[in-house]
């Protein structure tokens, strides 16, 4: 009855099914309680629970470091499989894994996805990646507690940056509506150096980060900038003059991609250090998802590891952080990082900040949804369906799990139901 005309075409209208009629559903009581539970572990002090809402009030941090701007890089495709860093034999990022060294670097993250809006969404609004369709895609996902807003909060000018047209993916209209100032390719100011179907050149975009940041620090505001990049894609076409460099202008496939991401972001980061404002700001570099999803798994984790690093050498020293990191966690690590109040109905964890013992993944791959915690996977499917596997991350391999663990279908159940029915009912604001 729930598979009629009607719902095909409500379907269709707003990219989305519901997810009471087609995954496995508790009471929202019993999910309240288990997440109060869970995400209490990580501090803060609940605000709203009795009106049906996961808000958290965190207060100000002694250790903090204060009001830095924040340049925040989501990479395209940039996935840990290429980096010798992670462990690959394909040494194709040796800009990031220096500047990782110099930085605090996140050896074991994850992305909530396979799409860049899934990565952009986890990112911007520590939500997880509820079934089926990206918040960016959906209707109804304007004014939502997302890193922007709660940063203007506190005097930040905050800002997205794509290179190409942002109206793809519905960007554009997203970030604007979520405490943004939005600028894509075109608001460049001079010619690019090279632009294909996708957008300019990242070093193109990143000249326009760089410009855009000198006249915010001109107003003496901090800032936030959100730059999302586009050259690590098909038809993986770049300009001349770096062939020594592995990129070739054409034909170079993913790694030619890859390489270029990679030399631009170390052109950012070396043109960032001739500007005053770069001593009292935090760099963060992280993928939106990994290069390719492969594997007969349900869900094929080792595709979903992704680098991360922050970087800012006058106030982070050289670190690694071997635990479990995703990326709805990298907002509220930095909002601890910076020591900043807030409140935020955020989903994520604070990863300097919190316990390791239990921490969980979230992962969406085609119509599934999953939750990672030591090991063991839990799976909700269509059709209601729930599953579990053991995961050794050491070989990649999956192992049947002999007896289920109830309290862990029950938590990844309280995670997407509630992140489901918070944005639905609009009290993810």
């Amino acid at each position: 009855a729930a598979n009629g005309p009607s719902s095909f075409f409500r379907a269709l209208r707003t990219s989305e099914i519901d997810y009471h009629a087609y995954y496995a559903t508790r009471t929202p009581d019993e999910n309240f309680a288990l997440l109060a539970l869970e995400l209490g572990k990580s501090g803060g002090r609940f605000t709203r629970l009795a009106e049906g809402r996961l808000d958290r009030e965190f207060d100000a941090r002694p250790d903090g470091l204060g009001k830095l701007n924040v340049v925040l890089i989501s990479s395209e495709s940039f996935g840990a499989e290429f980096s010798r860093l992670y462990g690959s034999e394909r040494d194709w990022t040796p800009e990031f894994d220096r500047i990782a060294q110099a930085g605090l670097w996140f050896r074991h993250t994850y992305s909530s996805g396979t799409r860049t809006v899934r990565g952009l969404e986890a990112l911007t609004a520590s939500l997880p990646p509820i079934p089926t369709e990206s918040i960016l895609r959906r209707p109804g996902n304007e004014n939502l507690a997302t890193l922007g807003k709660v940063l203007r909060g506190h005097g930040y000018h905050t800002s997205f940056l794509y290179g190409g047209y942002g109206y793809f993916d519905n960007m554009n209209a997203f970030f604007a509506a979520n405490g943004y100032e939005v600028l894509d390719r075109n608001q460049l100011t001079r010619e690019p150096r090279f632009e294909n179907i996708w957008g300019v050149a990242d070093e193109d975009l990143f000249d326009m980060a760089i410009e855009h940041a000198d006249a915010l620090a001109r107003e003496r505001k901090p800032f936030f900038l959100h730059i999302m990049n586009t050259s690590n894609h098909k038809p993986f076409t770049f300009r001349r003059g770096l062939e020594d460099r592995g990129i070739r202008p054409e034909g170079g496939g993913r790694e030619s991609g890859v390489r270029y991401a990679d030399y631009a972001q170390g052109y950012l980061l070396r043109e960032a250090r001739k500007h005053a404002w770069f001593d009292d700001t935090i760099f963060i570099i992280v993928a939106d998802h990994g290069a390719r999803v492969y594997g007969k798994q349900d869900i094929p984790l080792k595709t979903y590891e992704i680098p991360l690093l922050f970087y800012s050498p006058k106030h982070l020293p050289a670190r690694r952080i071997d635990s479990l990191m995703t990326q709805i966690d990298v907002a509220p690590t930095l909002m601890g990082m910076l020591g900043l109040p807030y409140t935020a109905p955020w989903f994520g964890r604070d990863a300097l900040n919190s316990p390791e013992e239990g921490r969980i993944a979230l992962f969406s791959h085609n119509h599934d949804v999953a939750l990672l915690r030591d090991g063991q996977l839990a799976m909700l499917g269509l059709q209601k369906t729930v599953s579990q596997t053991r995961y050794d991350a050491s070989t990649d391999q999956y192992a049947p799990v002999p007896a289920p663990d109830a309290r862990l279908n029950e938590l990844a159940i309280a995670y997407y139901q509630t992140a489901f029915e918070l944005f639905r009912n609009r009290k993810y604001d």
